[in-house]
Order: C-alpha cells, then structure tokens, then sequence
C-alpha cells in the first residue's frame, strides 16, 4: 500500500488496543495509520475475555459480529486445586456490579482479525506485514516512525500523536529505556491447543478452569468448535531445573500434565494440535504512559500474568480511555502534550493497582484457601462473593470501589497465616 507521508496519528500494533485505538479515533473523525509488523490472522494467546468490555465492544458495534462468528459465551470461572476436586465456581450475572453477564473465549486469530477488518471498514489505514524499526523524535517531542516492508525498505511517516500498542514488545518503552521488569512475578508460561476435549455444556460450555497447583497453576479455555486452550505458568527456578536436567518443553509439558488431574482428565482422547509452546519472565510495566506526541496503550504498558484474564480487557478499555483523550488532544489541529493524557494513565495504573494485588495474592497458598473455600451459607460471605466475582468480570474501576473485598480477602488470609504459625485455633471464615 502507498502510504502518505502525514497522519493525524499512527498507530504501531494490530491487537486489540491498536485496533480499538485506530478505530476510535478514525470514527471521531481522525486520519489514522495502523501498522502491525505479522500478517492477519497471527496466532496468540490471551484467549479468554471479560463481561466488562462490554461497553467498549458496543461502542465499537463488535459484539454481532463477536456472535456471529460463534465465539462461545463465557458466563464464569471455576477455579479448584490440582486433584480437581470441589471447584469454587464464580457465576458473573451474579456479581454485584454488571456490565456484562457474559463475555466470550476466543482463538485470538480470528478475534484478532475481526477486530482488524473493523477497523479497516471503518476508514482506518491499516497495513499488515509492516514493523516499526524506531520513533522518531524532535526536541523531546515524537513525531514519526520509521517503517519497514515487508520487501525491507523504508520510509518515514509523521504524525501528530503515535500510539505505541505493540504488545510485550513494547518497542517505544524499549526504546526510551522506561521498561522495568516485576522481579515479584518472575514465571514461565508453557502452552498449547487440543482438539476434542472433555467439555461441558449449556451456559458451562464456555466457563474457564483455572487450577491452582503446587508448581503455580494451570488454564483451561474452551473454544466453540471443541478445541481449548492449555497452559501452564511456574516458577523460574522449576523450570530452570528442569531445563538443566536436559528436559524439552514438551517433556516438562508431560511432567505438568501428569501431576494435575483437574486438567489432564479433560485431555483424555483428545488431540495435541498446536505444539508446545514457551514465555519466559515476560511481567513487566513501564514507568511513564505518555509524553509529548506519543501515548502508550495495553500490554505495551504493563504485562503481570494472564491468571485473571485482564489483558485484553485492560487493553480494549485503556484503548478506549486514551482515545477519549486523544480526541480532545488532537482537536483544532492541536500536537498532543504529555499533560492531555494524564487523566488517562492515573486510570490506567489505578486498574493495574488492583490487578497487582490479586495477582501478587494469587502465589500465597493462605489466600488461596480463604478465595477458592469461602465458607458459604453467612449473608455476608455471599456478598463478597459476589463482590470478588465483580473484579473477576474485570469490574475494577473506580479502584476505590473495587479494593475493600479484595483487602478483605488478604486480612483473611494474613490472619490465618498468623494463627497457623501459632498453631492457635481453627481458620477464620
């Protein structure tokens, strides 16, 4: 495709945040370049979504086409212990604030794409197969990127705001040296597909299984078509060990398997069809979300773990907060200035904030015991019940809102730490 040599902005990324950006903003009336380095549909992982997307996928007039391309609906989450028994089941139309009863599990190929073709219908200039090699910069101001083909030329293209949606790349975070790894969250993630699995059905089709495991826990995404997704996230230093005993990832995949009944009953017939596949110590945040000319929106900004299903949840509606900035930015023929988007990344961190604490809390065995076996049948164990499966549907803004159960939740925990350690007594309900 020709390309012009001016924008109103250029967008570096076709996930989900760069899609929703571009297609935000060209439908508020901006001339918008979208450019992602693969070629549509790419595989990725990320499969699983969050009713409280929900008002960005109306605005965006996604959710018909979400049904009519048979993504299944995901109404829950159970989450149980390794041997698969007693799963806690977390039913999201029960939740005390609902922005959506259900969400959906989708092969990201494909819900890549749709989320694509949207916004390239909606007037976005969006190129596939084109990488950004670096940002360009005048007087601490950004003002382009230089692009590369897929036949391995350049060109420069400017714009008045870049949008860095690159995912785990974070290539503008990379770039300005504002990229800091989570030394508190330093896993691997081991993953792949399977054909024909033990599923359920009804409204359970699309219902996700997380397990919590003694080496770190475990995902189970069905699809509609019966395939799911499988994987695995440990500690570094198990798979560093079993690294140097000389085990493949395929092998260390069996170990896993073999030690977690709760997933490896549902494989039983079914066909491996994509292979194993690995990340390693991919956590991280970056330290500023915006500058003069340029803002950073999703994954590009922060990756913590994928076992609460926030990342694209995070990237669709930051995507949606920044394009609301974004606009008023740009408005009048205005260049974009770091302050324009402040209101932006003081919600964004405020949402990672609370997704922090949960995932931080995720690795304590005594907040686990207090969140997967809640004592139920008390009014008040139902409320937050129902409280935590507002934030497990991704409902965690206002974080003031969204924080007194999960604190809850961890002065539980700490006190039956406390009173283990003591050896006094029973633990609190």
């Amino acid at each position: 495709m020709q390309l012009r040599e001016r924008y109103d902005a250029i967008v570096v990324g076709g996930g989900p945040a760069g899609t929703s950006f571009a297609h935000l903003l060209c439908r508020a009336g901006f001339d918008v370049l979208l450019v992602e380095r693969d070629r549509h549909p790419r595989f990725s992982v990320g499969e699983s979504l969050l009713p409280a997307s929900m008002p960005v996928w109306r605005e965006l007039g996604l959710v018909e086409r979400f049904e009519e391309a048979g993504f299944v609906r995901k109404y829950g989450a159970y989450f149980c212990f390794q041997d698969g028994a007693a799963p806690e089941y977390f039913h999201f139309p029960a939740a005390t604030r609902v922005l959506g009863e259900h969400a959906y599990e989708v092969p990201r190929a494909d819900f890549d794409r749709l989320l694509w073709d949207a916004a390239s219908e909606a007037g976005v200039t969006a190129v596939d197969r084109t990488a950004a090699s670096r940002f360009l910069f005048e007087g601490g101001r950004a003002t382009g990127v230089v692009l590369r083909g897929p036949d391995g030329r350049e060109a420069r293209v400017t714009a008045r705001l870049l949008a860095d949606c690159s995912g785990r790349a974070t290539l503008l975070g990379r770039q300005l040296g504002l990229r800091e790894p989570d030394r508190r969250l330093e896993k691997v993630a081991l993953y792949c597909h399977y054909a024909d699995v033990l599923r359920s059905t009804g409204q359970d089709a699309g219902t996700i299984g997380i397990i919590a495991t003694d080496f770190g826990w475990m995902w189970f995404i069905p699809f509609a078509d019966g395939a799911a997704s499988v994987g695995a996230v440990m500690h570094r230093e198990l798979h560093a060990a079993r690294r140097k005993a000389g085990l493949d990832h395929d092998a260390i995949w069996k170990e896993l398997l073999a030690r977690v009944p709760a997933v490896s009953r549902r494989l039983v017939g079914s066909q491996q069809i994509r292979p194993v596949e690995a990340k390693a110590d991919f956590q991280y945040r970056v330290r500023q979300l915006a500058g003069d000319g340029w803002v950073i929106i999703g994954d590009a900004g922060a990756f913590l773990d994928p076992v609460f299903s926030s990342g694209v949840h995070l990237a669709m509606t930051g995507a949606q907060l920044a394009s609301r900035a974004a606009v008023l930015a740009l408005a009048d023929g205005r260049l974009p200035r770091a302050g324009d988007f402040a209101g932006y990344a003081r919600r964004a961190r405020a949402a990672l904030r609370v997704y922090s604490k949960f995932i931080y809390a995720w690795y304590d065995p005594a907040f686990r015991a207090v969140f997967m076996r809640p004592a139920h049948g008390s009014p008040g164990v139902e409320l937050l019940v129902r409280e935590i499966t507002s934030l497990l549907a991704g409902a965690v803004m206002p974080a003031w809102r969204a924080l007194p159960a999960m604190q809850l939740l961890l002065g539980i925990a700490w006190l039956n730490r406390r009173a283990a350690s003591r050896g006094a007594g029973p633990p609190v309900d």
